[in-house]
């Protein structure tokens, strides 16, 4: 009688779990595809739910993010400067 031990270097996710994850992942898009082409009105509550208040707002905002990312900007950098512009515009009075 043997026993196996197998060690995994840190941060290392297991297959399973990728797995899982590409299939959710999957899932998702085909339920927001078939929600977006049989269900308008559903698309657009899903929209609101994911982007709250002012949808333009936080689109430009989130396009900067896109942006800042991809000129090299760290994370951390980028998503305050999201969080900033979107709660500036959010405050009453902001024009």
């Amino acid at each position: 009688m043997g026993y196996r031990v197998e060690y995994e270097t840190p941060g290392q996710v297991p297959k399973k779990e990728k797995r899982v994850v590409m299939l959710t992942a999957v899932f998702l898009v085909l339920f927001l595809l078939l929600v977006n082409l049989f269900w308008p009105q559903g698309a657009v509550l899903l929209r609101e739910l994911a982007l709250p208040g002012d949808a333009a707002i936080t689109a430009a905002a989130l396009e900067d993010l896109a942006a800042d990312l991809g000129n090299g900007l760290e994370i951390s950098d980028a998503l305050e400067s999201f969080c900033r512009k979107v709660i500036h515009e959010a405050e009453p009075g902001s024009d």
